[in-house]
């Protein structure tokens, strides 16, 4: 019976993993603050494990495990390559984009806010690097004008889960050892900040700019989220053509219509 050690975040490929093959132990990240109330709050893969009574580590410490492969899942940390070597089948990672191209850790809302007409999930060998190993798998599925970054990226990653299952029996007995990707001047989806959402105000409101601050709202919601500044610090939590929902620093979110009665004609 092979044994997986799981790097991750997302419980997508653990349960179907968990359903035919061993997990020796998980690696995830460690409880953080969620919410208003900044609730102290562990990870779903480490829910899920403890339930199932796996061991849960939060480093890459891993010394007492020997496991024959490694699977990673939106895990966001370099795992170190002793690791991968250690393994005696390597490594796997399920990435949500269309590799070489958004190599990194945020690659479904670079890729909409880029006007990108597809995306997809690779499969692909974990390397010294990040996001270059071989692709053993790769499906493409189209982006709509309507597609937000957190239901397309679960999306994706349910879409690899199965895709991981289907080329684990051939990865592991050595059919289908990957294809070298052709690395080259592809953009790389580096991780966001706040200020990244920041959009000057007459850009906002320039309906010769609506379909790109669209693109943008739907890629950066609800984190850093789309704002602007017109004398206080402004949250846009709606955009179609125009603003739809915006918020007004130290105030509660009103329509559009409302706002430009109340604080433009002001």
């Amino acid at each position: 019976m092979i044994k997986i050690l799981f790097f991750g975040s997302t419980t997508d490929s653990l349960l179907v993993l968990e359903k035919i093959y061993t997990l020796a132990a998980v690696v995830t990240q460690p409880p953080k603050p969620v919410g208003r109330k900044q609730v102290i709050t562990p990870t779903p893969v480490e829910i899920w494990a403890r339930l199932h009574k796996i061991p849960v580590c939060y480093t890459s410490d891993i010394s007492s495990f020997k496991p024959d492969l490694l699977i990673s899942a939106s895990y966001g940390e370099k795992i170190p390559i002793e690791i991968i070597k250690n393994a005696r089948y390597g490594g796997l990672n399920v990435h949500p984009s269309l590799l070489p191209r958004w190599r990194g850790a945020d690659p479904v809302p670079w890729a909409i806010m880029s006007g990108d007409h597809q995306i997809g999930v690779t499969v692909v060998t974990l390397s010294e690097k990040f996001d270059q190993g071989n692709i053993v798998a790769q499906k493409k599925i189209p982006i709509g004008p309507h597609d937000m970054s957190d239901p397309l990226r679960t999306k994706l990653f349910e879409i690899g889960a199965n895709l991981l299952m289907e080329s684990l029996p051939d990865y592991i007995s050595g059919k289908n050892k990957g294809i070298d990707q052709k690395i080259g001047n592809e953009p790389y989806a580096r991780r966001f900040t706040r200020d990244d959402g920041y959009e000057p105000w007459k850009k906002i409101i320039d309906p010769k700019e609506s379909e790109r601050i669209n693109r943008k709202f739907r890629a950066l919601h609800p984190w850093p989220g789309l704002w602007t500044t017109n004398k206080k610090r402004i949250k846009i939590l709606g955009f179609t053509h125009e603003p739809t929902i915006v918020q007004l620093e130290g105030k509660t979110p009103v329509p559009w219509e409302q706002f430009e009665k109340a604080y433009l004609a002001s």
